[in-house]
């Protein structure tokens, strides 16, 4: 593969809007192919564009595309983008973002390495810093999400208040929150009261470093200075 090859590039979106907008803009520029899926199969592509449930079917699938699979999504939730990476996805950006970054993260697949938005590496940074919770803080947690108080969770799973009050503080210490209510806004952008296991760091960190030297998005080229139009405003103005 070289870098002066057009990258043929497949849309399995969902939105159907989002579909059309992505392929009329990449359509535009020299460096990209459209491919057409056909009734039956997908067609041989170098990199498919897809939101994060049709991705993670095609990935599931094995198809003969699915090892290039980039997912374009709303959701910045780290527990969706570390479940994504650790299935094989190659690429996470967000809805929103530059064109510059979308074709940058489509040249950084297509040469084999990963690509990740500024905000998704940022997410993937925190969780791969933070202390896992353990089962038990992870109880605890789900049931300051639902406003509980402290001795009404010590009925609940039949622990001692005080058991129950260093759990809390445990957990307040590893979301480096200062109360209870930031704790839970935290761990639900996190995403890490739907999913929250020791081994999920352990398990990203195996996947990225199976990637070996892969470039991230932005080694490739440097980032825009000012990001002057995003993926959604043009889509916009088609």
């Amino acid at each position: 593969m070289r870098l002066n090859d057009k990258i043929k590039v497949l849309i399995v979106h969902s939105d159907p809007l989002i579909a059309a907008g992505l392929e009329a803009t990449l359509a535009r520029m020299r460096e990209f192919e459209m491919a057409v899926a056909g009734a039956l199969r997908l067609p041989p592509v170098d990199v498919v564009i897809a939101d994060y449930d049709s991705g993670l079917r095609m990935i599931a699938a094995g198809a003969s595309n699915s090892r290039r699979v980039m997912i374009l999504t709303h959701s910045d939730s780290e527990a969706k983008i570390c479940h994504a990476l650790e299935q094989g996805a190659r690429g996470y950006l967000l809805l929103g973002c530059s064109l510059q970054d979308l074709a940058a993260g489509l040249r950084s697949v297509y040469l084999g390495g990963i690509a990740l938005g500024p905000l998704v590496a940022s997410r993937i940074a925190d969780r791969m810093k933070q202390q896992a919770l353990t089962r038990r803080e992870g109880d605890i947690l789900r049931h300051m999400m639902l406003g509980m108080s402290n001795k009404a969770i010590a009925s609940k799973l039949t622990l001692a208040v005080g058991t129950v009050k260093t759990h809390v503080k445990s957990v307040l210490e590893k979301l480096d929150a200062s109360s209870r209510t930031q704790a839970v806004s935290i761990a639900q952008r996190r995403g890490i009261l739907r999913e929250d296991d020791d081994g999920a760091a352990r398990s990203l960190r195996a996947s990225l470093a199976h990637l070996g030297r892969a470039p991230l998005l932005g080694e490739l080229q440097p980032p825009p200075s000012a990001l002057i139009s995003n993926t959604a405003a043009d889509i916009r103005r088609i």
